[in-house]
C-alpha cells in the first residue's frame, strides 16, 4: 500500500516540476511583447530625432556651402573691415584731441582739428554706406548692417552736436554729443 501512495505522489510532484502550461507560455510570451514594443517605440523615437538632427545638420551645411561661396560676403566683411579701421582712427584722434584740450576754457581752438576728424568719420561712414549698399547680405548680415546703421546716424548725430558745442566754446553741449556718442555703441 505504501507503494501505491508513493506512485500517485511522485507523478504528482513531476507534473508539478514538468513543462509550463500554455497558458502560463501565452502569459510570458504576452508580456515579452510588450517589453519588444515599448523598445521598439523608444527605439522609433530616437530615430526620428536623429532623422531630424541629420535633416539640421543637411541644412546647416547647405547654408555654408552657400555663404562659403558667396562672393558678397567676403566683400562685406572687407568693408566692415575698412570701416572699422577708419572709425577706430577717427575715434581716437577725437579722444587725443579732447584729452589734450580737457583744461581749455575755449572750445574754439579745437574747431579746425575736430573738423578734420569729424570729416574722416563721416567719410567713414559714407564709405560703408556706398560699399554696403552694392552687397547683397543674408538674413544675419542684413541684421548686422541694420545695427550699424542705426549707429551711424546716431554717430553723425553726436558729431554734429559735438562740433556745435567746440564751435560754440559750450561745455555742456560738447558733454551731450559725447554721451550721445557712448550711447552708439548699444547698437553693435
Amino acid at each position: 500500500m505504501k507503494r501505491m501512495i508513493y506512485i500517485p505522489l511522485v507523478a504528482l510532484g513531476l507534473s508539478a516540476c514538468g513543462d509550463p502550461s500554455i497558458e502560463e507560455e501565452l502569459a510570458s510570451a504576452n508580456d515579452r511583447n510588450e517589453e519588444l514594443q515599448s523598445i521598439l517605440q523608444t527605439e522609433e523615437v530616437a530615430l526620428q530625432k536623429n532623422t531630424q538632427r541629420l535633416e539640421a545638420l543637411e541644412e546647416d551645411i547647405s547654408k555654408m556651402q552657400s555663404v562659403i561661396s558667396n562672393p558678397d560676403i567676403d566683400a562685406y566683411v572687407d568693408i566692415v573691415t575698412d570701416y572699422s579701421k577708419a572709425m577706430k582712427k577717427g575715434l581716437s584722434d577725437l579722444d587725443a584731441l579732447l584729452s589734450d584740450n580737457a583744461d581749455t576754457e575755449d572750445l574754439s581752438t579745437m574747431d579746425q582739428e575736430f573738423e578734420e576728424i569729424s570729416e574722416s568719420l563721416t567719410g567713414a561712414i559714407e564709405d560703408y554706406r556706398d560699399g554696403s549698399s552694392n552687397v547683397e547680405l543674408d538674413e544675419y548680415l542684413e541684421r548686422q548692417h541694420s545695427a550699424i546703421q542705426l549707429a551711424n546716424e546716431d554717430i553723425l548725430g553726436s558729431l554734429d552736436t559735438i562740433g556745435n558745442g567746440i564751435s560754440m566754446s559750450d561745455q555742456n553741449l560738447l558733454d551731450q554729443g559725447l554721451e550721445q556718442l557712448r550711447n552708439a555703441h548699444e547698437y553693435y
